[in-house]
């Protein structure tokens, strides 16, 4: 019917959710925008929010399901006894919340997109239309569904099959997650709580045998026999009984957490397990988006092949919530599905949690480039989930090894003169910003070490002078404030004297050279070179002593006020170096993989603009690796960082390093570089460098001359440029302009300053040892073969019902030849 828009009154039904979908029309099946509001148990839709007249559809007896398995327009089903909408989302995320919101209303309960959906422990069935290939009957009605495209609904997890109009009918018997979910099945003896098994009824596969009998299993013209959710074991409803009640779980047996394993969840967000079966559990965590959407895929068959409840989608909620969840476990293992920027998200995660020492880490290769998945030995990419058994078998005979994560801490120099002084109106109660003077610091003091003008030395030098000077008072005073020790307050006093005194040295000598004539050598005449007139100014070198014989006492000063109880000035993390003075870092982002500046990340960055702005263009593998050509080419032609070496220094170790003429630079902590280029060139040692290891502790600086460099290394096995191999790494960008820098792929802008890359810490990565693999494999087949039982020795009628046909006719053969000779033998005797 038509009815006005409800009014958002406080006696009315609340605002669930809102917001335009596409809707599918009846006639022509043409899509149009629509406006829709979710209140109560009742779905309101217009032209417009606008619009005074909306359409309702009652939800009370209502399901909602995805239009099909892959489902690439994010559209799906409201389905009533009445009507049919079809809707489409503009994203997948938008899909799930409309998903989430109408199920939520049917059940009572609140709605929150940023909580957990506990649709997974309720029990209710996740359904997406779809057609069958064979005769399918729907367990609730029993009847045959038609096979005609979308005319039946099966639950993603389970396999529970329905007709549309039943499918509001059907039980929330999905498959189990906690042990609340269990019920009356549960099974309690001496030794505790034991897993039984979840039967569904019917539908089996063409292939199906019993596990009692060994017979066929099955049929097509009606719905039989059974199939167990967890051990996926086959039975006839005769041979049922047969069978033992406790489930053994089947072939994922060690990466599943039984339900009767999980009790619920408290209040601080954890799992509360009741038993201590599961010593090492394993978390899924799968990018839905990664792969052209083929995450979603690998998320229903781990749901189908594990407990539910521990298999989360990073792109609904996050890493956040599967980790929380298991947090309490001592030791449990993560299997993220997706690319190099989902293991990155996952592990930032773990350094919030504090959660490095109890969980080791696989990946399933999901993405574009895939470089750690390469080099932990678990492929280039994964695409087919038919083979997520053998996956799971062989992430339960992993090796660990540490993988090394370095920090990139970043510092941007001041575009404008910062003030060295913030007067405020009581600086006895307002406390020392140390920030402003360390920027006024690290200006002039760059001032100093660059400028070729004697006249903007000796200014910067001046001013540096006064900053320095200020900074000491303030210092002086706000210790005398702090301490109430007096001897130390008598320590400081000196020391702030003595840096006075040095202090007053050099700004005097500064003003002797400003007032000093700039004479050539060849001109001055002996008589009038000892004059203090026509002295020249002094070299930069005795300047330079001097300011480093400043900056000395400078920071004995801050390491005496730092051991104050109470200092009253911020703490910063600092880069020093030769030619750095007094730098205060941040960190901007944790490296995995490998940083890169320059080329490559001006590839990187203009691929992931090219992303954001027209998402379709870059949806799917293929079509990211051609764009990558397309911008490489590009950049072929243009040479936009040709002589590189101009505008960046490099240190390595604190040494500085000479660079030859080129396009980029790459910093590697793996052995595979945008998508497996072997950039280093070996994996060997050598006379001259290390082999290359990711839990080294080491990293290794190469050269980028050019696109073509970059896309011959995919064909050829090039030999790279190597310059270090070390532990520290710093990166000066010089100039005004910045400079494009990347780090395991995302890309941006470093305006002029350091970037330094500093070890932070270490995560437990879970390897695939072939080898290992190779070796107990062999070891399992000699066992089988060994543990064989011998044949046992049968009587002649026995001994014909293990024969073929074609044996027994044989065996009959030869018995009549034998007669035949044994006759003709006593007629010769005879």
């Amino acid at each position: 019917g038509k009815i006005p828009p409800v009014p958002s009154g406080p006696g009315d039904k609340p605002l669930v959710k809102e917001g335009l979908l596409l809707k599918q029309t009846s006639s022509f099946q043409r899509w149009k925008r629509r406006y829709f509001k979710l209140r109560g148990r009742t779905l309101y839709y217009a032209k417009d929010s606008k619009s005074l007249i909306f359409d309702e559809v009652d939800l009370s007896d209502a399901s909602v399901a995805e239009t099909s398995t892959k489902n690439i327009n994010n559209s799906f089903t409201v389905i009533t006894p009445f009507r049919k909408l079809m809707l489409c989302a503009e994203s997948r995320k938008e899909m799930e919340d409309w998903i989430s919101a109408l199920k939520s209303v049917q059940k009572w309960e609140t709605y929150e997109a940023s909580q957990f959906n506990m649709e997974h422990f309720s029990g209710m069935h996740n359904w997406y239309a779809c057609s069958h290939a064979r005769p399918t009957f729907c367990n609730v009605c029993r009847e045959a569904l038609p096979g005609v495209t979308s005319h039946g609904l099966s639950c993603e997890v389970c396999k529970f099959k329905a007709h549309k109009r039943c499918a509001v009918r059907s039980t929330n018997n999905c498959k189990w997650t906690t042990l609340a979910s269990i019920g009356n099945d549960i099974i309690e003896d001496e030794d505790g709580v034991s897993m039984p098994h979840q039967w569904l009824e019917g539908n089996l596969p063409v292939s199906a045998k019993c596990v009692v009998c060994d017979r066929n299993c099955g049929s097509v013209r009606r719905l039989q026999d059974w199939r167990c959710l967890w051990c996926k074991a086959i039975v006839h409803n005769c041979c049922k009984e047969q069978l033992g009640k406790v489930c053994p779980l089947g072939q994922c047996k060690v990466s599943i957490i039984p339900p009767t394993a999980l009790n619920s969840i408290d209040s601080d967000g954890f799992w509360k397990a009741t038993i201590p079966s599961c010593s090492s559990p394993l978390l899924v965590l799968v990018n839905s988006k990664s792969g052209d959407n083929q995450g979603v895929k690998f998320l229903r068959r781990f749901k189908q092949l594990l407990n539910p409840a521990q298999v989360f989608d990073l792109m609904n909620g996050g890493p956040q919530l599967g980790l929380r969840l298991f947090q309490k476990f001592e030791t449990f293992r993560i299997l993220v599905c997706g690319g190099d920027g989902s293991v990155g998200w996952v592990l930032s995660e773990l350094d919030k949690l504090s959660l490095h020492k109890q969980c080791q880490l696989g990946v399933l290769p999901l993405g574009t480039g895939n470089d750690l998945a390469r080099v932990l030995g678990w492929g280039g990419l994964c695409d087919d989930d038919a083979q997520l058994l053998q996956i799971l078998e062989k992430l339960e005979r992993a090796t660990t090894k540490m993988l090394d994560r370095w920090s990139v801490m970043t510092y941007e120099v001041p575009t404008k003169q910062t003030p060295a002084i913030v007067k405020e109106e009581d600086p006895s109660d307002s406390p020392l910003q140390i920030t402003q003077y360390a920027d006024s610091v690290a200006t002039h003091l760059t001032k100093i070490l660059d400028s070729d003008k004697h006249s903007d030395v000796i200014s910067s030098a001046k001013f540096l002078c006064g900053t320095v000077n200020d900074f000491v008072a303030e210092v002086g005073k706000a210790y005398e404030r702090a301490t109430e020790n007096k001897e130390e307050a008598d320590v400081m006093a000196k020391k702030c004297a003595m840096l006075n005194e040095k202090l007053d040295s050099l700004v005097k000598a500064l003003s002797e050279d400003a007032n000093a004539q700039l004479v050539p050598s060849e001109s001055i005449s002996p008589d009038e070179s000892d004059t203090d007139q026509s002295r020249p100014f002094r070299s930069r070198e005795q300047l330079m002593l001097r300011a480093n014989s400043l900056k000395k006492a400078l920071r004995q000063i801050i390491d005496q006020a730092e051991k104050g109880n109470s200092s009253p000035y911020v703490t910063a993390t600092t880069c020093d170096g030769p030619r750095a003075g007094l730098r205060f870092c941040s960190e901007k982002c944790v490296m995995n993989n490998y940083f890169g500046i320059g080329l490559d990340a001006k590839i990187s960055l203009e691929f992931n603009n090219k992303r954001d702005e027209h998402p379709k263009k870059c949806s799917s593998r293929t079509k990211n690796m051609m764009w990558y050509g397309v911008l490489g080419t590009k950049e072929l032609v243009q040479k936009t960082y040709k002589n590189l070496e101009q505008r960046v220094q490099l240190e390595c170790d604190g040494v500085p390093m000479s660079l030859p003429s080129l396009q980029g630079l790459a910093v590697l902590n793996i052995p595979s570089y945008a998508g497996g280029i072997n950039f280093w060139g070996g994996t060997k040692e050598d006379n001259n460098f290390g082999a290359p290891s990711f839990d080294d502790k080491k990293l290794e600086v190469v050269a980028v001359f050019g696109s073509m460099q970059m896309a011959m290394s995919r064909v050829i096995n090039l030999q790279h440029h190597r310059i270090a191999q070390c532990r520290q790494v710093k990166i000066t960008i010089l100039g005004d302009e910045g400079v494009p820098v990347q780090v395991d792929g995302e890309a941006w802008i470093q305006p002029p300053g350091i970037v330094q890359i500093v070890h932070k810490n270490r995560a437990q990565m879970l390897t695939r040892d072939r080898a290992f693999e190779s070796t107990l494999k062999s070891w399992e087949d000699k066992r089988k073969g060994d543990s064989r039982p011998a044949r046992p020795r049968l009587n002649s009628q026995q001994s014909m019902e293990y024969l073929t046909e074609e044996e027994c006719a044989q065996v009959q053969q030869l018995g009549l030849v034998a007669d035949t000779l044994i006759n003709r033998c006593v007629c010769v005797c005879l």
